[in-house]
């Protein structure tokens, strides 16, 4: 069974499109020039409507973790154990994702990643972090 994909709305899909192209990206306020996640129309620290996608490092840190033990559906269930996380990025948002290329009891706050675009078999394409070399 494939991993169910997501589902690009008119607020989300230049995100989706700049990972599926291979590029992770932020919005960016070209007002008060911050970063934030969740994509939405207004910034969130100044309220300007003047959003654009900005090429983002893709470093950041593990803020919180938990270990997934049991899948919550069939099509995850070869992948258990895995981590889940909250990263904070190196721009300042913190964005919930996957950690892999290490082993779950490794993981733990503090711990400097960098994202990873994963194609999948599917087709679509994901953002997941790995450790990043000191």
């Amino acid at each position: 069974m494939s991993r169910p994909a997501p589902l690009p709305d008119l607020v989300t899909a230049p995100y989706w499109q700049h990972v599926n192209e291979g590029v992770f990206a932020l919005p960016r306020c070209e007002a008060c020039g911050r970063h934030h996640f969740y994509p939405r129309g207004n910034c969130p620290h100044c309220g300007s409507p003047r959003i654009v996608w900005a090429p983002a490092s893709g470093r950041g840190e593990v803020y919180s973790f938990s270990v997934v033990y049991r899948a919550p559906g069939p099509a995850f269930k070869d992948e258990v154990p895995y981590v889940v996380a909250i990263v904070k990025t190196q721009e300042g948002p913190h964005l919930f994702a996957r950690i892999r290329g290490v082993s779950p009891d490794e993981v733990h706050v503090g711990m400097q990643v960098q994202v990873l675009i994963e194609k999948r078999a599917e087709g679509a394409a994901l953002p997941v972090f790995v450790p990043r070399a000191a």
